[in-house]
């Protein structure tokens, strides 16, 4: 399967990045078919160049551009803004405080739970009762 990336390039501490298609097993650094386009994160106004033909041609031969280089396409306007992929990259800081809030909400869960078994612990000794019954008349056999 093609895949559409970046593969970087550049000095030591300024990285740019070529926007290739290659082979989805291949190496980030290895061979490409062909370079669509560059991009250049560290100037101040970030630069972005893909050939807007090139990339469409690739699509539709089955390539699948990568979760970054499709959100650049989105907004160079080669893919329409809604198909943007949403990811976040940093930790999450609030997993400790939904830890938190999940924590009572999971209790009160269990007394509801416990509290529907509870009637039918209550109706189990009534069948007892009847097994009962028999061994009062073995009691009574004896005297």
């Amino acid at each position: 399967m093609l895949k559409i990336r970046l593969t970087r390039v550049g000095k030591k501490n300024s990285p740019s990045y070529r926007v290739v298609v290659a082979d989805e097993k291949r190496a980030v650094k290895g061979k490409f078919l062909e370079i669509i386009g560059n991009y250049n994160p560290t100037l101040k106004p970030k630069t972005i160049v893909v050939d807007k033909t090139r990339a469409l041609f690739w699509m539709s031969r089955g390539a699948k551009a990568s979760d970054t280089v499709n959100n650049l396409m989105c907004d160079l306007g080669i893919l329409p803004k809604d198909k943007k992929i949403k990811k976040i990259y940093a930790k999450k800081k609030a997993t400790d405080e939904t830890k938190q809030e999940e924590t009572p909400a999971a209790a009160t869960n269990n007394e509801s739970i416990a509290e529907e078994v509870a009637p039918s612990v209550e109706e189990t000794p009534a069948v007892e009762s009847k097994d009962d019954a028999p061994e009062t008349n073995k009691q009574e056999d004896n005297q």
